[in-house]
């Protein structure tokens, strides 16, 4: 199964972690005294290692991804760290959004968004320390966000939406973006050994019950008690499966039986039916596409007055 990936922070917050994968982090310090040598300073504000774990840790909870380790990819994190930081600092600055604010709506954010997401309080306290974190470490975190939020918010009010002739300009140029795979709906059941497959199979084409025979012998536990039901699923290489799966499922036609041979074992494969590809028509995807380009003019617009604020301030990098 793929692994799920939940997207809980916003267009803006997200921006923090373009190019590099740098997540938001504080700007306020709560090490232990005597605090080691920070990170980074920005207008005298200090960036510890706590702070850019937090950040770290929390980056890979909320988006399922994992930051480089190397130590270049590191060095690059707490440049646009400070960078982001110098940004929160001129949205307090200039009253964009207050502390208080940041701090209400970031809690918010975790009990109604977060909590809900993983299945409340418990669930929540129990999936943040395997990420070496807490409700109130990442509640901090998530104050940052809704500071670069804000400043994103703020930056970004006065770009223009994007147009039909925009949109439809983009679409003609990139039609392989929207073009569609064709698709099998498929079931299988997987067993260790051919014998047993070829006998399941042959029950199968006399109308044995997939249900049954599913539960009482296959290896699959996605599919198992689902009567090897997959549903739609792309045909080729795009499908994800292996070479002599997919291969095999994509010689069948609709009511046709297989056995495909991989390193899981025997599959028996049906395919039920077919969807053949094609290209999702402009009326279809014009509003989607419409929203996404606006987030890329915003964020080209942003980016460029983030850069702008990070140079005018007095940023200083000690990390090595």
């Amino acid at each position: 199964m793929a692994k799920r990936s939940v997207k809980w922070i916003s267009a803006a917050g997200m921006l923090a972690l373009v190019g590099t994968a740098a997540a938001a982090c504080g700007n306020t310090s709560q090490a232990a005294s005597p605090s080691p040598k920070p990170l980074a300073e920005i207008n005298g504000t200090p960036l510890t290692t706590q702070e850019w774990k937090l950040a770290v840790n929390a980056t890979d909870l909320l988006q399922g991804v994992t930051m480089s380790t190397t130590k270049s990819a590191e060095k690059q994190q707490v440049k646009d760290l400070a960078a982001q930081i110098a940004v929160e600092q001129w949205a307090l600055k200039h009253h964009i959004i207050t502390q208080q604010t940041a701090e209400k709506n970031a809690k918010l954010f975790v009990s109604e968004n977060v909590e809900t997401a993983l299945g409340g309080k418990k669930k929540t306290v129990a999936a943040l320390k395997k990420q070496h974190l807490t409700i109130a470490s990442l509640t901090q975190f998530m104050v940052q966000q809704m500071e670069w939020d804000a400043a994103f918010s703020a930056e970004t009010k006065n770009v223009k939406p994007v147009t039909t002739a925009e949109a439809q300009a983009y679409y003609n140029a990139h039609k392989s973006e929207f073009a569609t795979p064709a698709q099998d709906k498929m079931r299988m059941i997987l067993v260790k050994n051919k014998s047993l497959a070829q006998k399941i199979e042959s029950e199968l084409e006399h109308g044995g019950s997939w249900s049954a025979l599913a539960k009482q012998y296959s290896l699959d536990t996605y599919s198992k008690d689902k009567g090897g039901e997959y549903g739609w699923v792309n045909t080729g290489p795009s499908s994800n499966f292996v070479k002599p799966f997919y291969e095999e499922m994509d010689k069948l036609k609709p009511g046709q039986y297989g056995i495909a041979h991989t390193q899981y074992g025997y599959h028996v494969i049906e395919v039920q039916a077919t969807k053949p590809g094609g290209t999702q028509p402009f009326s279809q995807v014009k509003s989607q596409l419409a929203s996404g380009l606006l987030q890329q003019k915003q964020t080209q617009v942003f980016q460029g007055f983030a850069k702008k604020i990070a140079k005018q301030s007095h940023v200083k990098i000690y990390f090595k």
